[in-house]
C-alpha cells in the first residue's frame, strides 16, 4: 500500500535524505543525524506498505539501509569525539568533519501523531489471539482469485462447552438460491435465539440493532448485491453468489467487495479509512442429531438469506474474540465493535450512582435514538417477579424505555425463551418491569452512543511500553475553542480510551483514564482539592470514557488527558515487555471545535528519583497532622547563564506509583525547606484531586527555591514511587531531611484535663499545666514539637515553651525557647532548634484557654544520647 499523504510519499522522504546530505556537508552534524533517522523510517514505512510494486519496495528498504548507515556513522563519530583525549585522532570521519572538534547528538524525537507512527500502532493491533487481522487496505489478491469454495485457514473457532457436549459439526448451511422477487424478511428482537451461555453480550447488541432497526429505519442496502437488512451495519451481508458472503461492521468503510468468503472489521481503530478485518468461511456448528445451529439463531423455520446473516456475523466476532468458549464481554464492547457506538458502563451499586440523571439521559436518548440499551445482572441476582428468572452475570436487551399510567418502565428480552404460548405464560419472552425494580434487579446499566451526536471529533493512536514503568502513562492535550454562538450553558466533551487487546482472555491488564481541564485563570489549586480522592480506577475493562464539562466562563482552553496502563509485568514479568496499543477518541458538539495539541516538547532538563513511601513517610493528605512526613524534596531551579530578567521556567511534575495508590504531587514556596502544612496561597501547583497509580502537573515556575511534596491520600498507602520533574531552565532536586533527622528520638505522651489544663500565661492557672523535666547531661541540640493525638473540629491552639528549672512559678520565669504565639496547626508547634547547656529544664505543654481535655504528644530530638525526659 502506498500512502498518499504528503509526509508519507516517497518524494517527501527522498527531501528529507536530501536535506540530511546537505546539512552532513554543511558540517551542522545534529540536523543530519535527525534528518537520516527520519528518513529511513519513512522509507522502511513505504517498504512495508501494501499495494506498491516489489522493485518499489526493494529500492526504499535499500534507501533506508543508507541512511540509516550515514547516521550511524555520525553516531559513531559523536561518540569517540566525546570520549577520546582531546588531540587524538578519529578515523573514518564523516564527510567534512574536522576531527578536532566535538559532536554532541540531541536524541531523536518521535512524532507520535506522524502518519507512519500511527499505522505502525493499528498494524500492530491487528496481532490478536496468536492470529493476524489484516488492515482494511492490506492487499488480498490471493484470495480474489479463489476459485474453488473458501475454507478459511486459520481453522475454526474452538467450540463452548455447550456445542462440545452435544459434539456440534461444522458444516456449510443448505440455503436456497438467491431470489431478487423474494420479500427480504425484517428480523425482529424476539427473534434471537442464544445457544451459548457466554455469548450473551453478543445476542443482547443484536437485539438491540433489530430494536434500533424496527424503530428508526437504520438499514442499509448493498448497491450492488441481494439486500438483507441488516441495522446499523455498513454496509450489511450480502449475497453475490454461491457461498459468497460479506459481512462488514465498521462504519468507516465506505463500501464492499463480493468475496468468496465473509469478512468482517472487529475493532474501529482507525486512520485514514483503516479498518481490521477477519476473515470466515460460511461453515456455522450445528448439533448432529437434532440438525439445528448450535449458534445464535433465529425463530426461521428453514434458513434463509435474510436470517442466517446473525449466525455469521457471531463466528466472525467469535473468531476475534478467541473462540464460542471466550470468557464473556459486555454489550457496550460488543456494540462498539459491531457498529462503532461510543461505549458507558454505569454501576447502579456505586456510591455515586445518580439514579434520576440516568434515567433522564436513558429515557431521552432511547426515545431519540441516540442511545441503545442493556442490562446486565451480578453473581447472584435477584428477581422482583417469580416469572422472570434472571442468569447471573448475564446481559439483556432493552426494547423500550417509557414513562406510562404506572411510572417509569423498561421492556427487555430474554434471548434463552422460545415464543410458544405455554411457555409464555410461565416465562414471558419480553417482561416489562419498573423501572426502580430494574435497580434492584441487575447491577449495570450499558448505554452505547451514536457518534454521530458529536460533530466534531478526533482519533489518537498510541502505545503503552510496559518494558518501562515510566512509560505506561501517555499525557496528551486537547485543545477547545467555542464559537460565539454557543451558549454560556456548560458543554461536555467526551473522551473514550480503547485498549487494545492482544490476549482476549487476559484479565490482567488494567486502564484508567483521567481528563481534566487545564485551568489558567486560577494559579493556585484550592485546598479542598488537596482532600479529596477521584473515584475513578484502574478496571480490566478495554473501554473507558470521561464525560468532561467545559467551564461556562471559558471560550477556550486546554483539556489534559493522561491514559495509563498496568498489567505487573514491568515488576513480576521482566521479559514480557511487548508495547501495548491504545486509542483515544475525543467527541465534541458542533458549537466547539478541538484539535490535538501536538508541537508541546518535554523540557530539555530532567531528573528521576525513586522513593518509597513507609510507615514512617506515610503522611496522607493534607487533613491530617501527619502530613509533614510525607517525603520531599528541595527544587531549586537556576535562572539560565547570560539570561536578563525573570522569566518564567515550563515545568512538568510525575508521580508514579501503583496502580492502587491514590498520589498526589505538590508544589510549595517554602524556600526549599520542609513543609508542615498546605497554606493555599503557599501553593505553586498541584496535581489536584488524588488519583491512583499517577498524578501529573505541568506549570511556569521562576527561579528559586521550592518544595515538592509527594503523597498517598491515606496514612495505609505504602509503596515505592517515582518522581520526574523537567524543566525548561537547569535546575536540582534533592530530598529533604525529616524533622529531627541523625538526632536520638523520644516521644512523650501526655493529656490535659480540668484539674491541668491551665491555659496560657495571661490566665491566673498556668502553673496547672504538665510539667516535663528534661536531664540535659552534656551541651546538646534540640527540637521538640507538640501535637494533639486526635485534632478536633474545634480548632485548639497550643504552645510549648522550655523554662530553667527552678523553684517557683514558670509563669514569672523568662522562658529559653518558645514555639512562638498559640497556634491551631495541624501539624503543631514547634521548638525550633535549640542548644542547651548542661543541667536540667522545664518543658510546658499548653493550651490558650484553660479546661480543655485531650491528649498530646511530644516529639522530642537530641543531638546526643542520654537526655531524661520525665513528668513533675
Amino acid at each position: 500500500m502506498q500512502r498518499t499523504e504528503g509526509e508519507n510519499t516517497p518524494q517527501t522522504a527522498d527531501t528529507i535524505y536530501s536535506k540530511a546530505t546537505k546539512a552532513e556537508l554543511s558540517r551542522q552534524f545534529n540536523q543530519a543525524f535527525q534528518h537520516y533517522i527520519k528518513a529511513a523510517e519513512l522509507y522502511l514505512h513505504l517498504s512495508r506498505s501494501e499495494g506498491s510494486a516489489e522493485k518499489d519496495k526493494v529500492k526504499w528498504k535499500a534507501s533506508a539501509q543508507k541512511a540509516l548507515d550515514r547516521a550511524e556513522r555520525i553516531k559513531s563519530f559523536a561518540e569517540k569525539s566525546t570520549a577520546r583525549p582531546k588531540g587524538s585522532p578519529v578515523e573514518d570521519l564523516p564527510a567534512g568533519r574536522d576531527d578536532s572538534e566535538q559532536v554532541r547528538l540531541a536524541p531523536v524525537a518521535i512524532n507520535p501523531f506522524a502518519s507512519h507512527e500511527i499505522y505502525r500502532v493499528l498494524k500492530k493491533g491487528g496481532d490478536i489471539n496468536g492470529l493476524y487481522f489484516p488492515l482494511w487496505d492490506e492487499s488480498s489478491a490471493d484470495r480474489d482469485s479463489a476459485e474453488s469454495l473458501f475454507a478459511d485457514p486459520d481453522g475454526e473457532p474452538s467450540l463452548s462447552p455447550e456445542q462440545k457436549a452435544v459434539s456440534a459439526i461444522w458444516r456449510r448451511p443448505n440455503l436456497p438460491p438467491p431470489n431478487d422477487s423474494e420479500i427480504p424478511v425484517r428480523i425482529l428482537p424476539q427473534d434471537i435465539l442464544q445457544h451459548v451461555v457466554t455469548d450473551c453480550s453478543v445476542c443482547a447488541s443484536i437485539s438491540v440493532c433489530l430494536e434500533h432497526s424496527r424503530r428508526f429505519g437504520t438499514h442499509l442496502k448493498h448497491p450492488y448485491t441481494t439486500t438483507v437488512p441488516i441495522p446499523l451495519l455498513k454496509p450489511p451481508v450480502s449475497y453475490s453468489g454461491p457461498r459468497t458472503w460479506v459481512v462488514w461492521i465498521s462504519n468507516s468503510c465506505s463500501m464492499a467487495r463480493g468475496e468468496e468468503y465473509a469478512q468482517i472489521f472487529p475493532h474501529r481503530a482507525k486512520y485514514a479509512e483503516m479498518c481490521h478485518f477477519s476473515v470466515i468461511d460460511d461453515q456455522l456448528p450445528y448439533d448432529p442429531q437434532k440438525g439445528t445451529l448450535m449458534c445464535m439463531s433465529t425463530l426461521s423455520p428453514t434458513p434463509s438469506l435474510a436470517t442466517l446473516w446473525p449466525s455469521l456475523l457471531e463466528k466472525a466476532y467469535m473468531k476475534l474474540m478467541g473462540g464460542y468458549d471466550f470468557p464473556g464481554s459486555n454489550s457496550c464492547i460488543d456494540l462498539h465493535a459491531i457498529a462503532g457506538w461510543i461505549p458507558e458502563h454505569i454501576e447502579i451499586r456505586r456510591s455515586d450512582f445518580e439514579r434520576e440523571r440516568t434515567w433522564e439521559r436513558l429515557s431521552t436518548g432511547f426515545a431519540s435514538g441516540q442511545c441503545m440499551v442493556t442490562l446486565g445482572t451480578g453473581p447472584s441476582p435477584v428477581s422482583m417477579d417469580d416469572k422472570i428468572k434472571l442468569l447471573p452475570s448475564h446481559s439483556y436487551a432493552v426494547t423500550d424505555v417509557f414513562d406510562g399510567d404506572d411510572g417509569r418502565m423498561i421492556t427487555f428480552l430474554d434471548s434463552w425463551v422460545c415464543p410458544d404460548a405455554a411457555n409464555e405464560e410461565a416465562r414471558p419472552k419480553m417482561p416489562t418491569i419498573p423501572w426502580g425494580d430494574a435497580l434492584n434487579m441487575f447491577d449495570g446499566v450499558y448505554l452505547s452512543w451514536d457518534p454521530e451526536m458529536w460533530k466534531n471529533n478526533l482519533t489518537f493512536q498510541g502505545m503503552w511500553k510496559r518494558s518501562d514503568p515510566e512509560d505506561v502513562s501517555k499525557q496528551l492535550y486537547l485543545s477547545f475553542t467555542r464559537d460565539h454562538s454557543s451558549t454560556c450553558d456548560p458543554e461536555e466533551i467526551w473522551v473514550l480510551l480503547t485498549r487494545h487487546t492482544a490476549d482476549t482472555r487476559k484479565t490482567e491488564a488494567f486502564i484508567a483514564l483521567k481528563v481534566q481541564v487545564e485551568d489558567e485563570l486560577h494559579d493556585k489549586a484550592p485546598a479542598a482539592r488537596q482532600a479529596t480522592c477521584a473515584t475513578e480506577t484502574y478496571t480490566n475493562s478495554t473501554h473507558i470514557l470521561v464525560r468532561t464539562r467545559l467551564p461556562s466562563n471559558e471560550r477556550s482552553g486546554l483539556i489534559s488527558i493522561l491514559a495509563s496502563y498496568d498489567d505487573g509485568s514491568a515488576t513480576s514479568s521482566p521479559n514480557c515487555t511487548s508495547p501495548v496499543g491504545f486509542t483515544l477518541s475525543a467527541y465534541a458538539p458542533a458549537s466547539t471545535s478541538i484539535k490535538w495539541l501536538e508541537t508541546s516538547t518535554p523540557p530539555p532538563y530532567t531528573s528521576k528519583v525513586h522513593g518509597t513511601v513507609t510507615h514512617k513517610t506515610a503522611g496522607g493528605n493534607c487533613t491530617y497532622g501527619s502530613f509533614m512526613v510525607n517525603p520531599q524534596y528541595r527544587l531549586s531551579i537556576l535562572s539560565p547563564k547570560g539570561s536578563k530578567g525573570s522569566g518564567k521556567a515550563r515545568t512538568n511534575l510525575a508521580l508514579i506509583a501503583s496502580k492502587d495508590m491514590p498520589v498526589n504531587v505538590v508544589a510549595v514556596w517554602s524556600g526549599g525547606k520542609r513543609v508542615y502544612e498546605l497554606s493555599e496561597q503557599d501553593v505553586i501547583a498541584s496535581s489536584g484531586a488524588y488519583t491512583y497509580g499517577s498524578a501529573r502537573v505541568t506549570k511556569d515556575m521562576v527561579p528559586g527555591d521550592s518544595t515538592i511534596v509527594v503523597s498517598a491520600f491515606d496514612q495505609q498507602y505504602l509503596g515505592p514511587f517515582t518522581l520526574k520533574v523537567e524543566c525548561a531552565f537547569p535546575f536540582d532536586l534533592v530530598p529533604i531531611p525529616q524533622e529531627g533527622a541523625g538526632m536520638y528520638g523520644i516521644t512523650v505522651q501526655g493529656a490535659w484535663d480540668k484539674s491541668c489544663a491551665g491555659g496560657s500565661p495571661g490566665f491566673s492557672t498556668y502553673d496547672r499545666n504538665p510539667k516535663y523535666e528534661l536531664n540535659v547531661p552534656v551541651l546538646t541540640k534540640c527540637i521538640i514539637r507538640l501535637q494533639l493525638v486526635h485534632p478536633s473540629a474545634t480548632a485548639t491552639r497550643l504552645n510549648l515553651t522550655i523554662y530553667p528549672s527552678a523553684p517557683g512559678s514558670t509563669k514569672q520565669a523568662k522562658h529559653i525557647a518558645t514555639s512562638g504565639a498559640y497556634d491551631d496547626s495541624l501539624a503543631g508547634v514547634v521548638v525550633p532548634q535549640t542548644t542547651l547547656s548542661p543541667g536540667k529544664y522545664l518543658v510546658v505543654p499548653s493550651t490558650y484557654k484553660p479546661g480543655v481535655e485531650a491528649e498530646f504528644r511530644m516529639l522530642c530530638y537530641f543531638s546526643t544520647a542520654g537526655v531524661g525526659v520525665r513528668i513533675l
